[in-house]
């Protein structure tokens, strides 16, 4: 069974067979301010931009808001006294945007929900006619729409979607995750010219195969490239944060106010004890009824993104790394070593400390890029 794991052993989380289902339905944006983008407030339920068949249409730039952090960068700070302390003392509780740290981050784009099953599966079955390879071919949901089983085999495993197409994808690994980024990126343009991962920064083959695990563990990222990929860690945790000038529930970095350490994406108070706020903005252990939900059911956050907090766990690229000081640009993880990031809690989120903390924006968790589970899934970003 897949093991979530912090730096530090007492805040290991138990793990369940759950894979992520995304939506492929990304609804319209509005303008941002200050720092970032603010959604119209339109609703994900409008319209999921999908379709099965194996048709999946071209992504409108509205789909996917654009995000453009400060050009100067976020500037780390020490978020001094906030409502709730901290679930845990350890750094892992503290994000990416650390005191004596400045992230630069350049403009780009993440998807509105998580990834669906329906485009998952849609993909995925176009991408092996044309010759690519998946390791695991993804579960609707939580089970697979009441087929039953246990982790990992779950009866309904790579079956074609049902009534709960549009909950996340789970059951899918960080290595399924980029070759299918590549497949789509090739589906969406008749072309592997804007695929983004690729054998090494020398040799530019994209990646296809799933099953090698060598070469997918050793994928260079070739940013220059539009096409669809996992968003990095920062990526993932400004989207999650960014409230541009609006500084309820939130602390000053640099230039723009962040949502604050103690608290989930898109929550207007304090996480900890106001219950009605978290369950407003995230599926987790106390309101998910032990499954996951379609995804974009929750309130969006500052950005227009849905469930940044809950539902399902979501897949970064990068190879987690402790965090250090200085000067960074689009910081990638470690060099060298195994374990991939994960961000953002699921619909089973606990721990020895509360069953909402794992949703926090500042938790952050490294899963083996070879493991999948019934609730972890993944989120598309890409560079505009």
């Amino acid at each position: 069974m897949t093991k979530f794991k912090t730096k530090h052993k007492a805040h290991a989380l138990r793990k369940t067979g759950a894979a992520v289902l995304i939506t492929a339905a990304l609804l319209a944006v509005g303008l941002l301010f200050t720092s970032c983008k603010q959604a119209s407030g339109s609703n994900s339920s409008d319209s999921d931009g999908s379709s099965g068949g194996g048709t999946v249409p071209t992504p409108p730039s509205y789909d996917f808001p654009e995000i453009t952090p400060p050009a100067n960068g976020i500037v780390g700070v020490d978020p001094g006294p906030i409502g709730c302390p901290l679930p845990g003392t350890e750094d892992d509780w503290k994000g990416v945007f650390r005191a004596g740290r400045k992230v630069k981050l350049s403009p780009y784009k993440l998807g509105k929900t998580e990834v669906t099953y329906e485009l998952w599966h849609s993909v995925r079955t176009w991408a092996e006619s044309k010759g690519y390879s998946f390791a695991n071919k993804g579960l609707e949901g939580w089970d697979g729409t009441g087929g039953g089983g246990i982790w990992p085999n779950y009866a309904n495993i790579g079956k074609p979607p049902t009534t709960n197409k549009n909950h996340p994808v789970t059951m899918v690994d960080w290595r399924d995750c980029i070759v299918w980024c590549n497949a789509y990126t090739q589906m969406i343009y008749s072309s592997e010219a804007e695929c983004v991962y690729r054998k090494s920064d020398s040799d530019p083959t994209v990646l296809k195969d799933a099953t090698d695990g060598t070469a997918c563990d050793a994928a260079y990222a070739d940013m220059n490239k539009k096409g669809f990929r996992l968003p990095t860690e920062a990526e993932w945790e400004y989207a999650a944060r960014c409230q541009g000038s609006d500084n309820t529930n939130a602390a000053q970095y640099g230039d723009v106010w962040l949502t604050n350490l103690d608290s989930a994406s898109g929550a207007k108070a304090n996480w900890w004890y106001d219950a009605k706020e978290a369950g407003a903005v995230a599926w987790y252990k106390g309101n998910a009824g032990d499954k996951t939900h379609p995804v974009g059911g929750k309130r969006e956050n500052a950005l227009g993104l849905f469930d940044m907090a809950g539902n399902v766990w979501e897949w970064c690229f990068d190879r987690y790394d402790s965090i250090g000081t200085g000067e960074v640009t689009d910081p990638t993880g470690a060099a060298s070593g195994s374990n991939r990031v994960s961000r953002g809690g699921s619909w089973n989120s606990t721990s020895l400390c509360g069953d909402r903390n794992d949703c926090t924006v500042g938790f952050r968790c490294y899963i083996s890029p070879d493991g999948r589970s019934n609730r972890l899934g993944f989120r598309l970003a890409w560079r505009p």
